[in-house]
């Protein structure tokens, strides 16, 4: 029978982990130590959080823990990229099958859709979405608008830019192409519907990593990678343009237009509301980011809440998420005080799902060129509803009769065709009609005119209401 509290080891060193760890101060007893001293200090019943299961450090320290089962947790902080997951090369010193499957007992995601790609690579029963417990101090309130005469746009790349030669060439090659266009437009002019013109002046902040903007001869504005920069950048900025990362989800959930700058051609897992894949898109992609439509805004707050759990506290949910599996961990090993080795087991599903925060699909917003959407008075809508109805109602009786009436002139058409004197006549003005519109097109080709052909209405094989031949 376990007589102490148990505890909660967050793995790493702290300066690997602290960030990661801080929102759950106040909330948990937690201690940041080594993978090796927590083998040695965790006793059965307690849990460990990972923030990664890429290298042995870690994946050998899981491992050891669940034998002696103790509670296993992997605390996801970013999104999933095909690169890291299937494009790294064979002496790679991270695990190529890293989370395939996940080793530890539960998996803590940012979102739903990156929990069902997990479910996917064998892990069904494992994932809780939790979110990211860091980005709770941080107010998710979309970036004001811009009052001066600048663009400003913040062009950033991954923690790791990329994971072969050929990967990093290309985010190179990418952010080269960028830095061409700003060079060679410092400004930047816009056009609205009514074709008043805005020059504003086009500004770059650079934040690069890998030594990145040393080849291109920028100015570096990363000093920290533990997320409070980067929130400080975004709130001065009117755009980003990155690299696939986590970043870009911190600058979507601010409301800020976010382009994905993507070379590679390889499949995505999480989406922005722009792409770049080749040069020749940044002109027209820079121009819809300083003027976004309500529709590409839409879609970006669409791929935003299928890739980030941000209705709820994330910090509420990894704290309900800890405590339940403490709470289970400590039944079992009660129950059983000579439980055998690596025999803790955990229910499929310990969280409640959590509420999905869909953006408002608003017909006003999206269609802001369509008047009936701005009614507001219901019962003037309805009116307006029904009159429109009766409108068309008539529409298509008055339809009906002319057509009633063509087929029947048409029928009338046919029998004075078949009237053995009438009907030669009609013929012989058919073919005489005929002989002058090739007469026309032939005169047309030599001197341009344009020859005024007779509309023949005995035809019977042209409908007058729609032009074509039946």
């Amino acid at each position: 029978m376990i007589m102490n509290k148990p505890s909660v080891y967050f793995v790493g060193e702290p300066t690997e982990v602290s960030h990661h760890a801080a929102p759950l101060e106040g909330r948990l007893k937690i201690t940041i130590a080594s993978p090796s001293d927590v083998v040695r200090q965790a006793k059965p019943g307690d849990l460990a959080i990972f923030y990664s299961e890429h290298f042995d450090r870690f994946r050998d320290c899981c491992t050891k823990l669940k034998r002696n089962n103790v509670a296993t947790l992997y605390l996801i902080d970013g999104i999933l990229e095909w690169r890291n997951a299937w494009d790294n090369l064979p002496d790679e010193v991270a695990c190529p099958y890293t989370m395939r499957p996940i080793l530890a007992h539960k998996a803590a995601c940012i979102g739903n859709s990156q929990a069902h790609i997990l479910n996917q690579w064998g892990n069904l029963g494992k994932t809780e979405v939790v979110g990211i417990p860091r980005l709770d101090s941080i107010p998710a309130q979309p970036t004001p608008p811009r009052a001066d005469r600048e663009f400003r746009i913040l062009a950033m790349t991954a923690k790791t830019p990329g994971f072969t030669p050929t990967q990093i060439k290309a985010v190179k090659q990418s952010l080269q192409d960028l830095k061409q266009w700003a060079d060679n437009n410092a400004q930047l002019n816009l056009t609205d519907q009514s074709t008043t013109s805005e020059s504003l002046d086009v500004k770059i902040a650079w934040r690069l990593t890998g030594g990145l903007e040393d080849e291109l001869g920028v100015t570096n504005n990363l000093n920290d990678l533990t997320g409070k920069e980067l929130n400080q950048t975004l709130t001065q900025v009117d755009a980003v343009i990155t690299t696939a990362s986590t970043g870009m989800l911190e600058s979507m959930r601010l409301g800020i237009p976010t382009a994905l700058l993507d070379y590679h051609n390889c499949p995505r897992y999480v989406n922005a509301g722009w792409t770049i894949s080749a040069s020749n898109q940044i002109p027209s992609i820079v121009a819809q980011l300083a003027q976004p439509t309500p529709e590409h805004l839409f879609y970006q707050q669409t791929q935003l809440c299928d890739a980030l759990q941000n209705a709820a506290s994330a910090t509420d949910r990894l704290v309900d998420l800890v405590e339940q599996m403490l709470s289970i961990a400590g039944q079992q090993i009660t129950a059983s005080p000579n439980l055998d080795e690596n025999l803790l087991s955990f229910p499929e599903a310990i969280l409640k799902p959590a509420e999905t925060l869909s953006p408002l699909f608003s017909h006003q917003h999206l269609f802001p060129d369509a008047a009936e959407f701005e009614q507001k008075q219901l019962i003037e809508v309805q009116a307006q509803l029904a009159h429109s109805r009766r409108e068309i109602s008539h529409l298509q009786s008055e339809q009906s009769q002319l057509r009633a009436e063509l087929d029947e002139a048409h029928q009338i058409f046919e029998q004075i065709e078949k009237h053995p004197i009438a009907g030669p006549i009609v013929r012989v003005r058919q073919k005489m009609l005929g002989l002058m519109e090739k007469m026309g097109k032939r005169k047309n080709k030599l001197d341009g005119s344009c020859p005024i052909i007779e509309p023949n209405p005995l035809n019977s094989n042209v409908d007058p209401t729609t032009n074509n031949t039946n």
